[in-house]
């Protein structure tokens, strides 16, 4: 079980990456205005426009599924459901949790079920 004191830092540390996240997101939605960019230009000037569209948006799915998880974390801390594996039910040590302060399985947990799942292709919810 987590002291009170871990607790507060885990949640600071989410609130931090939450803003952070949140500031990347700004920054990108800012700086995603095409025709902001677009001067006289060829075909290959539009095609990398687009392409830097398409992987800021890449960027931004990675980082909204980021943000859900840290939403996540945070409702479970409210609830006092947090630092629990989600599979087996034990303590997800403090270590661990604050290295990857959104991580819902303990070590033991997360290697069965890459073991048998593979490990995911878009970001990961741990580190592994």
């Amino acid at each position: 079980m987590l002291r009170k004191n871990e607790l507060l830092e885990i949640k600071d540390i989410l609130l931090q990456m939450k803003k952070e996240i949140l500031k990347t997101l700004d920054e990108r939605i800012k700086s995603n205005d095409i025709s902001a960019q677009r001067e006289i230009g060829d075909i290959f000037d539009d095609a990398d426009l687009e392409q830097i569209r398409e992987f800021n948006l890449l960027l931004g799915t990675r980082e909204r599924q980021k943000l859900e998880q840290i939403e996540s974390a945070l409702s479970r801390m409210e609830n006092g459901e947090y630092g629990f594996c989600e599979d087996c039910g034990e303590n997800i040590p403090a270590g661990r949790l604050k290295a990857m302060p959104f991580a819902t399985l303990c070590v033991k947990c997360k290697s069965e079920r890459e073991s048998v799942e593979g490990p995911p292709n878009l970001y990961v919810e741990e580190k592994g």
